[in-house]
């Protein structure tokens, strides 16, 4: 059986003090959305999650298996990468939930990866077109 480290028990104390907020949606918004409000809707996933699974299961082991199932509803939360706006605001959540622990370490350079491709994409088309030679 594996303890739970510190910083897991830190992270679930953390996210107990902040109230739940279940007026947002489900999954991502394709609307570009606050970077605020981006980090808002991805930890209210992670809460809402944990404390269902959690409330399931009474066990000091089960703490650890809700905080990887919020992570999965943390990262399903992010917003997409279309535009400035959303490579912004996912890369706001990418990195605050790297620094939490609610995105491990083996997918975080996943998620920059991709933020990263997606932005050069933008700057990519931002680019004004040759004019052809006659």
């Amino acid at each position: 059986m594996s303890q739970i480290t510190s910083t897991e028990m830190a992270f679930v104390t953390a996210l107990a003090y902040n109230t739940p907020n279940n007026t947002l949606a489900p999954g991502p918004s394709p609307v570009p959305i606050s970077t605020k409000a981006a980090l808002k809707r991805c930890c209210s996933a992670w809460r809402r999650t944990f404390n269902a699974y959690d409330d399931d299961n009474d066990t000091s082991l089960s703490d650890v298996w809700a905080a990887k199932e919020a992570g999965k509803a943390y990262c399903n939360a992010m917003p997409l990468l279309t535009g400035y706006d959303g490579v912004r605001d996912f890369l706001a959540c990418a990195a605050h939930g790297i620094l939490i622990g609610a995105i491990p370490p083996e997918k975080s350079g996943q998620l920059i990866y991709a933020a990263q491709v997606a932005l050069s994409i933008l700057q990519f088309d931002r680019r004004p077109a040759n004019s052809p030679s006659k």
